[in-house]
């Protein structure tokens, strides 16, 4: 273990070349070496946990970074270092070159704005601190401000440019800045229509990303990120709330609060039913399970299948393996990529859907593949001649059987820039899409094949497809709660729920019921006319006086006798913006209802852009730092005036 002694007290032992210091081994470079101290009484030399310049007597730390290189090249000026390392001759302190005073150099003022703009180009654009401080970026920028103002000396311009710890404590600022604002704007509408929307991952450490969607005053959606916290402690339910609730706190909106807001998730994370006003099950996992679970029965359904179309499940969901081996066998080999006029998706195994769509390149791109065989691997050429052993039928039938999967699974998620983000509300089309693929399905079992191209798919295996989606869809469709009946309610054109069951519509009927306040609804003013004549003035003396009961008037009654002109083309969140002064209390139940976000996979886009910020030589920078690194990125680029 070092001895610890103070560096002054050790800068004078050194200057004063006192007996108990040694200088040892070189440390990094030949002029830097490791001191030794020994105290009285003692015959063995200890190492000090520094190490000093042999040319100026500097005393250093020795530890890793580029501290040494810097004061050898850079800040070691007072002595210089001739050919021959003994005669070493000392600059006079004020000796300076005439040259000093006639370079251009940047001011303080403008090196300060530099520093801003290469923060805010960092969040805004996702680059990292490494990019930004690269010699490239410096001599670009160097190159821009002589242009701008001649006169400038490049080297020396580039040595004033600020350096990666600069830009990202300047970034860290605006971060912190950025996030304040976004609780601030989250604040008004927590515990009573926000929905948070959540996901676990795994970037060097364990991560929590958080988002929050609401409905604004002009019925706009929003989604705005919130967190990408830390998970030191692991990722179970009551870790994963308190983790929730403390950053809630942490940015003033009390834990009470939090807990009233709906929770968007998969299905691992359920149990924060009990902490949340309400659970809301991913759709976009629940797709990708009921596409899996067609091919691969889970264990409580396997019952219902013989050993013969057990066997022919098995078949199919080889073809699936056998895709993604030929994509996999692509996109391995160079000569091959360079022949294709497209690369196919390279499957995931925790997406199915992601393993259709190499399905779907794999058949599309099958013509091109043949005519390059021979470059596949063994393993390619085996799974590729399986695909093609009946004409590629079979492949196609499954894309024909899960085609609307692929379609429908982006209406719930809209990839922009450098995260997702849904623009417009959708949990109302949640239900009847399953629904429609219901319907579908059941035709299939009744032997009708209608809207399909017959001899190009292998239709005897499309009713075991069928019987086997729709146990498995009986069982996710249960998932879903009594909020998304509401929605597809509360959506003018889905309002008659022709697609649902008596008992489902109750559901909705009820459940809006208990949102809406207690009470009748506020009585509608006339609007007063500025002239009044004898006749209008008589008539309301004598007109009937208004009871009670002609203001208790049900506004979900109202709304649902009221006429819908079906080929009109209004958006859902059109229609509420017009409504709002009609009906103002069911208004309020619409804006809560539409606040919720019915997938979560904005959150595990986080991850791509956590990855793409924090570079290799960054991993060990704190989880909370990486967090608001994280957090002011995708704030800087959703909302770049905020900064």
């Amino acid at each position: 273990m070092a001895r610890k002694i103070h560096q002054k007290h050790l800068q004078q032992l050194v200057e004063n070349s006192d007996p108990r210091i040694l200088l040892g081994d070189p440390f990094r470079r030949e002029t830097v070496k490791v001191v030794l101290y020994r105290a009285e009484g003692e015959d063995e030399f200890e190492k000090t946990g520094r190490v000093a310049c042999t040319l100026c007597n500097a005393i250093l730390s020795e530890t890793a970074g580029s501290h040494i290189k810097r004061h050898v090249e850079d800040n070691c000026k007072k002595r210089k270092n001739s050919k021959n390392e003994d005669d070493i001759e000392e600059v006079p302190a004020k000796q300076r070159k005439m040259t000093e005073f006639n370079q251009k150099k940047l001011s303080h003022m403008q090196i300060g704005k530099i520093t801003s703009a290469c923060a805010k180009f960092c969040l805004r654009s996702g680059k990292s601190f490494n990019f930004c401080s690269s010699s490239a970026v410096t001599q670009y920028a160097s190159d821009i401000i002589d242009a701008i103002v001649p006169g400038f000396d490049a080297e020396e311009t580039m040595k004033q440019l600020p350096t990666r710890n600069t830009i990202q404590k300047h970034a860290e600022t605006y971060s912190k800045d950025i996030v304040k604002r976004a609780f601030e704007t989250v604040s008004e509408y927590a515990g009573k229509r926000l929905c948070l929307l959540v996901d676990h991952g795994k970037l060097i450490h364990n991560y929590l990303s958080i988002y929050g969607s609401f409905v604004d005053e002009h019925f706009r959606l929003q989604l705005i990120p919130l967190g990408f916290t830390p998970a030191l402690e692991g990722k179970s339910i009551v870790e994963t709330a308190r983790l929730i609730a403390s950053r809630f706190e942490e940015n003033g909106i009390s834990e009470d609060v939090a807990y009233q807001s709906y929770l968007t998730a998969d299905g691992a994370l359920s149990g924060l039913s009990n902490h949340f006003r309400k659970f809301i099950r991913c759709v976009s996992h629940s797709l990708n399970l009921l596409a899996s679970r067609s091919l691969k029965p889970l264990d409580r359904h396997i019952y219902k299948f013989d050993n013969n179309e057990l066997k022919i499940l098995s078949n199919l969901d080889e073809i699936m393996m056998n895709a993604g081996q030929v994509s996999n066998a692509i996109r391995t080999n160079v000569k091959l990529c360079e022949k294709l006029s497209k690369l196919p998706a390279l499957s995931v195994q925790t997406r199915w859907l992601i393993g259709l769509k190499c399905l779907v390149d794999i058949v599309a791109l099958s013509e091109e593949i043949q005519s390059n065989f021979s470059l596949l691997s063994n393993i390619g050429k085996q799974a590729f001649s399986k695909l093609s052993a009946d004409g590629f039928k079979t492949a196609r039938t499954l894309i024909a059987f899960f085609d609307e999967f692929l379609t429908y699974n982006d209406v719930f998620q809209c990839a922009i820039a450098f995260f997702q983000s849904q623009k417009e509300v959708s949990l109302h089309l949640v239900l009847p899409l399953y629904k429609r693929i219901e319907e579908r399905w059941r035709k299939y079992i009744k032997l009708n094949f209608s809207g399909l191209v017959a001899e190009l798919l292998n239709t005897e295996i499309l009713p075991l497809l069928a019987k086997s989606g729709l146990t498995a869809l009986d069982y996710y469709y249960q998932e879903f709660s009594d909020i998304h009946y509401a929605a597809v309610l509360l959506s003018p054109g889905t309002k008659r729920m022709q697609m649902f069951e008596k008992d489902e519509i109750k559901k909705a009927k009820n459940l809006i019921r208990e949102m809406l306040p207690r009470g009748p609804s506020p009585p509608k003013e006339a609007k007063k006319s500025e002239e009044v004549g004898g006749i209008e003035s008589l008539y309301a003396l004598v007109s009937d006086s208004p009871i009670e009961e002609d203001f208790e008037q049900d506004e979900l009654k109202t709304y649902l006798s009221e006429h819908v002109e079906f080929g009109r083309k209004e958006s859902v969140e059109s229609y509420w913006r017009r409504k709002k002064n009609d009906f103002p209390q069911l208004y309020d139940v619409a804006a809560q209802v539409f606040s919720i976000v019915p997938s979560e996979s904005v959150c595990e886009t986080a991850f791509s852009t956590a990855s793409y910020l924090l570079d290799k030589r960054r991993t060990r920078l704190g989880a909370e730092r990486a967090e608001l690194v994280v957090l002011g990125c995708q704030l800087a680029s959703k909302f770049p005036e905020w900064l």
